[in-house]
């Protein structure tokens, strides 16, 4: 029991040690109950504006979450420019969190991130943004991710990415090259052309519950490196079919939770879906009726005159490429080889059991005769020797 107590007094003195080391300003607060790098989060309207970089120190600011945000959101934040990437803790993306008040809007303007350069990740929470325009993210430079999570984008032109890079960004903990917008209603709804030309190097695209009703057939024209993408939850009825065209490199598509109208125009797509075994979920057909909540995959299969075709080896339904073709083959022969060898096996090992079976056997009756004959012929003496039979005995 006192080793317990004491353990617990030595826990409590190095967390009030790591609290009272940190330097922030009225109105932030500094967790780093786990971790020697924790996060500063600081309250709007709670300190003295702009919020100054050289007033944080022990740790420096590199994950900091500012709440409570409403109205405008200019010349918040200053000095910023002087962190170094060198002073990261590589356990630890630099991030920064806006979380908004609940039901207010939030207006950004080309400066509201001036000096941020250094961050890696950018994430919005429950924020009404009034306007996103042409190079309102440029000051971020670099991203490995960029989130837009509750809330809402009242409005956002189709060049609001222009200036900003997002990719996997390798000195991160987890590389990602990510842009997340979930939960947030855009507006337009209809994602026109050119919105995500900028994102060449980014890997994975999702825009989920966003009430999004169409996309331009162009949309990921440019992202050539994306292999996820995601349109889940959305009001999407109807896609082109060569909206994934461009995207040699996908693996993953989300399409679940989308009402779909199914017919064999709409569901073109599905037929490079095929051809390039990719992994898919939904759509769900919403129409015609005799379909509707069943798999937009069975419609296709049972109404569309044209069947889905295989670029690689077609194995009935099954779309196989040469290598998992190969693969299952040799699996195959291994098996075939393992089965031969096991039959050998018990085939040697039966006749090793009656030869050894027969040898006892024989040599058992051998040993018989020979006690018979010894026992029959006991008044019988041994043939004399050549000499013995000359000279008579002696």
């Amino acid at each position: 029991m006192k080793t317990n107590n004491n353990l617990m007094k030595a826990l409590l003195f190095l967390l009030l040690v790591n609290y009272s080391s940190s330097a922030h300003p009225t109105g932030c607060s500094y967790d780093g109950t786990l971790t020697s790098t924790g996060l500063y989060t600081c309250v709007l309207g709670s300190y003295t504006a702009p919020l100054a970089y050289s007033s944080f120190s022990s740790p420096l600011p590199q994950r900091l979450k500012i709440t409570s945000i409403t109205g405008t959101f200019t010349s918040q934040l200053s000095g910023f420019s002087s962190f170094s990437t060198g002073s990261f803790d590589a356990n630890y993306p630099a991030s920064l969190e806006l979380e908004c008040s609940s039901s207010n809007s939030l207006t950004l303007s080309s400066v509201s991130f001036t000096d941020m350069g250094y961050l890696q990740e950018v994430k919005f929470s429950f924020c009404n943004i009034v306007s996103l325009t042409s190079g309102m993210l440029s000051p971020f430079g670099t991203l490995n991710s960029l989130r837009f999570e509750g809330g809402s984008i009242a409005s956002y032109s189709s060049d609001f990415l222009t200036g900003l890079i997002v990719e996997p960004v390798t000195s991160t903990p987890e590389p990602k090259g990510e842009l997340v917008i979930k939960d947030c209603t855009i507006t337009p709804t209809s994602i026109p052309a050119g919105t995500f030309n900028t994102l060449t190097t980014a890997k994975s695209i999702r825009v989920e519950n966003a009430g999004v009703t169409a996309i331009d057939s162009s949309l990921y024209n440019l992202a050539v490196a994306v292999d996820d993408v995601s349109l889940a939850d959305n009001s999407i009825t109807t896609l082109d079919s060569a909206i994934f065209s461009s995207l040699n490199g996908l693996s993953d598509i989300n399409l679940d939770g989308i009402p779909y109208d199914c017919s064999c125009t709409s569901l073109a797509f599905l037929q490079s879906v095929s051809q390039n075994s990719i992994r898919s979920a939904g759509p769900i057909c919403n129409s015609p009726a005799a379909y509707q909540n069943k798999k937009a995959t069975k419609y296709y299969t049972d109404s569309c005159a044209t069947s889905v075709s295989c670029a690689d080896i077609a194995i009935g339904s099954t779309c196989m490429t040469v290598y998992e073709l190969v693969g299952s083959v040799l699996s195959f022969v291994t098996l075939v080889i393992a089965a031969i060898a096991l039959v050998i096996i018990c085939h040697t090992r039966r006749q090793l059991m009656t030869a050894t079976s027969n040898l006892e056997k024989n040599r058992n009756s051998g040993w018989s005769k020979a006690k018979d004959v010894m026992g029959t012929n006991r008044s019988v003496k041994p043939p004399m020797k050549g000499s013995q039979a000359v000279h008579g005995w002696a």
